[in-house]
């Protein structure tokens, strides 16, 4: 066999992933180093399972593509210091492997090699004895030997990774006292077992004998001589950043001093960062300096090896109202409980369209008078959300509307005294002081609050902090010309007037007439004006738009914000029921905040 293609190299790694997770505990019960948690087996197998999850049952056109969902799947779900490691090996080979056609002997081995020195660069001290060992002799094998028959090649590749496996007790003392190898390496050795089985197999390849993977001289199962080990730093911190282009070094330049076993590695847009520090709370606040946090996990070692409950977890689920108009994939993802308004319209029930704006335009063409009319949520519904949200979470907070522009907030306190005692104080309500797009920031920066694991009393004083910063600008229909026009309305006239409107003190307020249609621009010029000076010290801005039934406007600020002042705009969405009859279709919202 010469030559590898992309289907079997899929299969090659979907495979390791199966024989991973089947053997997690035979590499956990020999796991000493760096800490004897016990672990190292289920956070390799973590990864691992993030990786298949990625690519099985998927079809790729290329090896360049299944890499690069590989690569994700292992980043956003790697664990522990051999789960770090991996991921580099992983990304160090698919970045090296040609995007398209097929593989032979020559090309794995420059992408073993590269693997190997990406696994190794996302240590802070690299040490023998540990899985790197195995790594780097197994990309040596392939480098000197010149076999072109790929099967070949593996066979004697595993031969010398398993020579190397042996010899990690010799490298670290640890190892040696307690009689066993590196975890981590027999680890990375069956990975590397599992491709070659799946070469052979699926190429009725018999003449070479299956490798048995050795971790002592006799072959017998190993057993791990118990004692005593003191953890130097007490906690794991394992985060998963976003938006951190080339922190690399910067991350391990703030990071070093507080603790060891720090690994780095860079993928794209996003870094995994993991690290054992005594400071679990200062390394969260350093790397929220350098990227958006996707995901955090600390985790005290000293509880892991007692066998206690050790993971720090925080608990708070979402309740919001229809205002927020928040993106659906959030709301999922999230498990977000959102209130919707009820529309009392009953001509508009059998009309086309999706969203408020477009009934309304339908009724207009149908020649129907009437408009649609919105109740107040009531106690009750807020009441049986709190319920629902805190049979899935600890606690729940409530994001609401502005209280001076619905009744929303007051609704909200009358249901959380309807919860029986030992309920009430377990659910926290916030006043936004906005709508629409301002509310959505709200909700984003709690989701951010929660992801950094702070509880909820700092959530809510940080979020009150928060919300006073918060910009929206809107475009909406000028209603003062309807006095002096009281036949007109915005149904059957071809005559629009138009107002540039801000969020002030929970309410809008008008700040001028526009002349010009060009909304888009009005607003990009508007945020300009107001982010120039912070733009230019390095500062990031945040920004939600929305519309009634303008998606044009809409992707145009869009576009002008994200490349022109370098803005994070998450989600373009459609106004609530209540803006958008309030407004009109043309209406177009941003919301924004220096992050």
């Amino acid at each position: 066999m010469e030559e590898i293609s992309q289907l079997e190299l899929q299969k090659m790694i979907i495979f390791s992933c199966e024989r991973i997770d089947k053997d997690k505990e035979q590499i956990n019960k020999i796991n000493v180093f760096p800490v004897p948690d016990q672990d190292t087996g289920s956070n390799l197998a973590a990864t691992l399972i993030g990786v298949k999850e990625a690519i099985i049952n998927k079809e790729f056109t290329s090896i360049g593509e299944l890499g690069d969902a590989a690569m994700d799947g292992a980043l956003i779900a790697a664990q522990g210091n051999t789960g770090i490691i991996y991921t580099g090996w992983l990304a160090g080979f698919f970045s090296n492997l040609p995007r398209e056609g097929g593989l032979n002997s020559q090309k794995l081995s420059v992408a073993f090699e590269e693997a190997y020195l990406r696994a190794k660069d996302s240590i802070q001290n690299p040490k023998r004895g540990t899985i790197l060992d195995v790594m780097e002799s197994f990309s040596d094998s392939f480098k000197t030997n010149k076999e072109k028959n790929i099967i070949k090649a593996f066979h004697q590749g595993l031969k010398m990774a398993n020579l190397a496996l042996l010899k990690t007790p010799e490298q670290m003392e640890i190892l040696k006292t307690a009689g066993v190898v590196d975890a981590g390496g027999l680890g990375f050795l069956m990975i590397l077992e599992s491709y070659f089985d799946i070469l052979r197999i699926h190429n009725l390849d018999d003449s070479l004998e299956q490798i048995i993977i050795s971790t002592n001289e006799s072959h017998e199962e190993m057993a791990t001589k118990r004692f005593i080990q003191i953890l130097s730093n007490r906690y794991e911190v394992v985060a998963l950043l976003t938006n951190s282009f080339n922190k690399t070094e910067k991350i391990r330049s703030r990071l070093h001093h507080l603790g060891n076993c720090l690994d780095v590695i860079q993928i794209g847009n996003k870094t995994k960062i993991h690290i054992h520090t005594d400071s679990p709370y200062e390394v969260r606040d350093i790397i929220k300096e350098l990227g958006d946090i996707e995901s955090l996990k600390i985790q005290d070692m000293a509880k892991e090896v007692a066998g206690e409950q050790s993971i720090e977890k925080v608990s708070i689920g979402i309740v919001i109202d229809e205002r927020a108009g928040l993106g659906q994939k959030i709301i999922q993802h999230y498990d977000i409980n959102i209130i919707p308004f009820k529309i009392d319209w009953p001509e508009g029930e059998t009309l086309g369209g999706c969203s408020i704006c477009e009934k309304i335009k339908e009724a207009e063409k149908q020649g129907i008078k009437t408009k649609p009319k919105i109740n107040p949520i009531p106690a009750e519904f807020f009441y049986e959300s709190f319920k629902e949200q805190l049979k899935k979470f600890e606690k729940v907070l409530c994001i609401v509307s502005s209280s001076k522009l619905s009744s929303n907030y007051e609704s909200a306190l009358k249901a959380r005294e309807m919860l029986p005692f030992d309920s009430k104080e377990k659910v926290f309500i916030i006043d936004s002081k906005n709508i629409s797009a301002g509310q959505s920031l709200v909700v984003l920066k709690a989701l951010e609050l929660i992801k950094e694991l702070r509880n909820i009393k700092d959530i809510v004083s940080r979020l009150e902090e928060f919300i006073p910063k918060i910009n929206v600008y809107a475009v909406l229909e000028d209603k003062n010309w309807w006095k002096k026009q009281p036949n007109l309305n915005w149904f059957n006239t071809k005559k629009k007037f138009y107002s540039l409107a801000e969020m002030k003190d929970g309410k809008m307020t008008t700040l001028e007439r526009i002349k010009s249609d060009h909304f888009a621009e009005i607003l990009f010029k508007k945020i300009e004006r107001n982010t120039k000076k912070q733009i230019g010290k390095g500062v990031k801005v945040r920004a939600v738009i929305a519309h009634g039934d303008n998606p044009e406007d809409a992707q145009e600020l869009r576009t002008k914000l994200k490349n022109i002042i370098k803005t994070e705009v998450p989600f373009v969405t459609i106004t609530d029921p209540v803006t958008s009859i309030n407004a009109c279709p043309e209406s177009l919202i941003v919301g924004w905040v220096i992050k």
